[in-house]
C-alpha cells in the first residue's frame, strides 16, 4: 500500500530472520558467529511455532506430529541405506542414457481412431489452409480433448494467452485450463507437481526471455529423472513463446537464446502442420516422463507469405488428419520450395539447414545462389540433439550452411556441428551463422537471420 499509494519504492529490512542451519557440513558457523547468536537463533524455531499454530487451531495434535516425525525419519534413514548400498557410477554412457525417459517408439501413421475422426473435424474447417496461429489452436484443443489428464496452465491463458493461440480454449475446458500469475518460477513447479501426481500438464510461459525468471524450478525439472534414477518422472510440455525476430517489446520479447540442459528435448517448428504432428508425438512422450520444450516464433504466427510482395500464401498450411512428426525427422523442400522425402536430394546437392523463420528466409531467396547454384532447404524442428535422418542426408551433400535463428554464443547448431564433425559427417564444405551476438532493440529486426545473410554466406561457400 505504501508502494502503491506513494508510486515510489520502498526498502523491507528484516532484523533477526531465523537461519536454521549452515549451508553445507563443511561451513562452521562457530568460526565467524559467537554462541549465544546461534543459541539465540535455534531459539527461534519456525517450525516449533507452526506446529503449536495447527495443534492450538485443532488441525492436528502433538502426538500425530511426533509419529510423522518418527515415520519421516524411518523413511529417510531406510532411504540412506538403499542408497548407500548402490554400486557406484562407473559408466558414463548409462549415465548420459539416463538422462531423460526412454523415447517411446511409435509409427509415423499411427493415430488414435477418435482423435483421427476429431481431426479430420479441424482439417476440414481449415479446408483452404489456415496461418500457424490457428492451427496451433487446434492442435492445444486436440491434445485437451483427446488426453483427460491434460492439464493447461500459464499467464492469461483465460483470456487466449499472448498473441491468442488459446483463443476459445478455456471456455471448451474450464476445469483443466488455467490462469496463473506472473511468476515462472511457482508455474514451473506447479507443473512438477502436476506431473508427480499422475496428470499431464501443458505450461505456457509468454515470452522466451521469461524463462529466465524461473530458471531454478527449469533446470531442477530438466535433473529430476537423472537425479532420481528414473524413479521420479515428470513428464511435460512447456510452451516457450515470444521467440525470434519481431519488432514489438524489445529484447525481452524478442529473445533468441535458449536454455537446452540434459533432460530436456527442444523443438521448433516452422508450420502449423508439423506443429500438430509434432505435438502428438511429443504428447506421447511427455507422458511417458519426458520433458518437451516447443518453442514458439512470434513472426511465425500470423505470417501468411514467404515473399509478401507476391502474395504466395506458402505458409498457410492445412490441419494433419492423421500422422506423428518423431524428433527424428526433417523436412526437405526443393529450389521450388516443394516439401520432398529426404532420399530424394541427389548427391553432390547443396542445402540450407535451419529452424523456425530461418526457413521462410531461405526460401525467399529462391533456391538458387547469385551465381545459379541450385540449393535445398532442410527444416530440423528438434535442435537439442541431432536428428538421425539429417545424419543420414549428410553423407550426400557437397556443401551444407547451417543458418541459426539463435544468437552467436548461444546457438544449437554449434553443438550440432561439433557432434556432426565427431561423427565424420559433415561435408566438405560447410559453414554455420547465427543472429548477431547482441541484444535486440526495439522496432527493428536488424540483429535477426535474414534471408540476405543466408544468401551472403552460401554463395561465398559454394560460388567462391
Amino acid at each position: 500500500e505504501y508502494v502503491r499509494s506513494r508510486s515510489r519504492p520502498a526498502l523491507i529490512v528484516y532484523r533477526d530472520l531465523p537461519r536454521r542451519f549452515a549451508h553445507s557440513g563443511n561451513d562452521r558457523e562457530d568460526e565467524y558467529r559467537s554462541r549465544t547468536e546461534i543459541s539465540k537463533q535455534q531459539e527461534a524455531n519456525v517450525i516449533a511455532g507452526a506446529c503449536y499454530q495447527a495443534v492450538k487451531e485443532g488441525v492436528t495434535s502433538y502426538s500425530e506430529l511426533h509419529r510423522r516425525y518418527v515415520e519421516m525419519m524411518d523413511l529417510t534413514l531406510q532411504a540412506f541405506d538403499v542408497a548407500s548400498a548402490e554400486p557406484k557410477n562407473t559408466d558414463k554412457s548409462y549415465l548420459i542414457a539416463t538422462n531423460s525417459a526412454p523415447l517411446v517408439e511409435m509409427s509415423l501413421g499411427e493415430i488414435d481412431p477418435i482423435a483421427a475422426k476429431e481431426a479430420k473435424k479441424r482439417s476440414k474447417v481449415m479446408g483452404k489452409g489456415d496461418v500457424m496461429r490457428k492451427l496451433m489452436n487446434a492442435t492445444i484443443d486436440e491434445a485437451l480433448d483427446q488426453h483427460p489428464d491434460v492439464i493447461y496452465i500459464g499467464e492469461d491463458v483465460g483470456y487466449g494467452g499472448y498473441y491468442k493461440v488459446t483463443d476459445g480454449i478455456s471456455q471448451r475446458y474450464p476445469h483443466r485450463v488455467r490462469d496463473f500469475p506472473p511468476d515462472e518460477t511457482s508455474l514451473i513447479g506447479a507443473a512438477i507437481g502436476l506431473s508427480q501426481v499422475g496428470l499431464l500438464p501443458i505450461l505456457e510461459i509468454p515470452y522466451a526471455k521469461y524463462l529466465d525468471c524461473g530458471a531454478d524450478m527449469f533446470f531442477e525439472a530438466a535433473i529430476m529423472y537423472w537425479l532420481s534414477n528414473g524413479t521420479c518422472p515428470n513428464g511435460m510440455i512447456i510452451r516457450l513463446q515470444g521467440f525470434g525476430p519481431g519488432v514489438f517489446g524489445g529484447n525481452f520479447h524478442t529473445h533468441n537464446s535458449l536454455h537446452m540442459p540434459p533432460g530436456i528435448d527442444v523443438v521448433c517448428y516452422s508450420n502449423g502442420s508439423d506443429y500438430a504432428r509434432g505435438w502428438r508425438y511429443s504428447l506421447k512422450q511427455a507422458r511417458a516422463g519426458r520433458i518437451v520444450m516447443s518453442v514458439d516464433c512470434t513472426d511465425l504466427l500470423n505470417r501468411r507469405h514467404v515473399d509478401i510482395e507476391k502474395k504466395d500464401n506458402v505458409l498457410l498450411n492445412h490441419y494433419p488428419e492423421d500422422g506423428y512428426l518423431p524428433f527424428s525427422s526433417i523436412i526437405v523442400r526443393n529450389p521450388a520450395g516443394e516439401r520432398i522425402p529426404s532420399s530424394d536430394i541427389p548427391p553432390g546437392s547443396t542445402a540450407v539447414i535451419t529452424y523456425g523463420t530461418g526457413v521462410p528466409e531461405a526460401l525467399k531467396i529462391g533456391g538458387a545462389t547469385d551465381k545459379g547454384t541450385p540449393f535445398y532447404v532442410i527444416d530440423t524442428p528438434l535442435l537439442s540433439d541431432i536428428p538421425a535422418e539429417l545424419e543420414m542426408v549428410l553423407p550426400k551433400l557437397k556443401a551444407a550452411l547451417f543458418a541459426d535463428v539463435c544468437k552467436d554464443g548461444g546457438h544449437p547448431y554449434a553443438t550440432t556441428a561439433i557432434r556432426l564433425n565427431s561423427k565424420g559427417l559433415l561435408p566438405s564444405l560447410w559453414n554455420c551463422i547465427a543472429a548477431a551476438p547482441t541484444y535486440n532493440p526495439l522496432g527493428t529486426t536488424l540483429t535477426f537471420v535474414q534471408a540476405a545473410d543466408i544468401e551472403e554466406e552460401l554463395s561465398k561457400l559454394v560460388d567462391t
